[in-house]
């Protein structure tokens, strides 16, 4: 059995204790929160021991610790929890900047424990099967890339008061809601270089964006672009990789199952040689045979990406003795990406991965440290 606990009892803490909770592996012995009756109202939800402070939490003999605080507190109750031997699982995103990052895992380095990232979307079936298949070349080389998370979120959703805000939330929905789609994106494309971005304030009562656009250049030569929104009504998160072979596609909202991947191979010579003859006539070929089983031939068991699948996993890994490969090194890119997506929309400029050091001010913000009037004007240009 794992003991774990719980540190912020809102609202995703509660995907974390359902998640556990269909775990026989696991334990959840303890919670904790700065507003103590938050803490005893979820603590008797799942049967667990409010406690009153982190240091109370992990002498409860826990293993593993559920970061779910808002991103703003991330890095001080990771470091906490790590200067007191327990590993975490931390929620997305990470943090709020790279130095945070690194100042995390200067402190990981020195604990006996080890930090962990919920991007859950690595975890389901369906990327793992892409990861693999696109790794080994089966699908051909990317070539260009589709990544969108088109969400609505009204007014009201920022009445919270860390939320809409640099001080709470640390960025806007680039960081706090396109970080899933674009972990995913990485994941199967891996290294990237550069980034030309826009992040811009066109309706929500916020100080950063509401929706950002990105062109992304990979280190294979592939290209892509990425779109960021909270103002669009028909929900959708999609990512679309064409290669050599083909078309991969996932759609779906917050969470896929195998059935929102799709794969389309190559069409065959006669109907390529067709393509725009008709431009009124749609023609998709089914393509040779085998180049269509190569995907549905690695099916499996279907795992829907959501927590319980990247707990699931995690858990077993601790048990095992096994790595876990969701780590907060593997999710630094990640990082990197929305840097420099704010530093090119507010610089104007290409930023590339290496540019990111620590003399640069967006290592240390992702407004830059520029008066909030200026990036205000930035973000709101027409």
């Amino acid at each position: 059995m794992l003991r774990v606990g719980i540190v912020g009892c809102g609202g995703i803490a509660r995907s974390h204790g359902r998640a556990y909770a269909a775990d026989p592996r696991v334990e959840l012995v303890a919670v904790h929160d700065v507003d103590p009756s938050a803490a005893e109202t979820f603590a008797a939800e799942v049967g667990a021991r409010a406690c009153s402070s982190v240091a109370d939490l992990v002498a409860q003999d826990v293993q593993l610790v559920s970061v779910c605080t808002p991103p703003g507190t991330h890095t001080d109750t990771t470091v906490e929890l790590l200067g007191l031997g327990t590993s975490v699982l931390l929620e997305k995103p990470p943090t709020v900047n790279l130095a945070d990052m690194d100042r995390i895992a200067q402190a990981e380095s020195t604990s006996a424990g080890a930090v962990f990232v919920v991007f859950q979307h690595r975890h389901g079936s369906g990327a793992k099967r892409a990861h693999r298949l696109l790794a080994e070349g089966t699908l051909g080389v990317p070539q260009v890339a589709v990544c969108e998370t088109l969400w609505y979120r009204p007014d009201s959703y920022f009445d919270p008061a860390w939320r809409g805000n640099w001080a709470g939330e640390g960025g806007g929905p680039t960081l706090g809601h396109g970080i899933h789609q674009i972990d995913l994106l990485l994941h199967l494309l891996g290294e990237w270089r550069t980034v030309d971005a826009r992040a811009t304030r066109v309706a929500r009562p916020v100080e950063f964006e509401d929706v950002s656009t990105a062109s992304v250049t990979f280190a294979s030569g592939a290209v892509a672009s990425v779109t960021t929104s909270l103002l669009s009504p028909r929900e959708t998160s999609r990512i679309r990789i064409d290669t050599t072979g083909g078309t991969l596609e996932v759609e779906h909202l917050y969470g896929y199952t195998d059935a929102d991947w799709s794969w389309y191979p190559l069409p065959d010579a006669r109907t390529a040689a067709a393509n725009g003859t008709d431009p009124g006539a749609g023609q998709r070929s089914t393509g040779a045979s085998d180049a269509t089983d190569v995907w549905a031939a690695s099916a499996g068991q279907d795992v829907p990406s959501n927590h319980a699948a990247q707990i699931h996993d995690l858990v077993g890994d601790l048990l095992a003795g096994r790595p876990h490969p969701t780590t907060l090194a593997s999710t630094r890119p990640t990082m990197e990406f929305v840097t420099a997506l704010y530093a090119s929309s507010l610089e104007g400029e290409t930023v590339a991965r290496e540019d990111l050091t620590s003399d640069r001010a967006f290592y240390h913000r992702l407004d830059g440290g520029l008066p909030a009037e200026r990036v205000s004007a930035r973000m709101s240009r027409a």
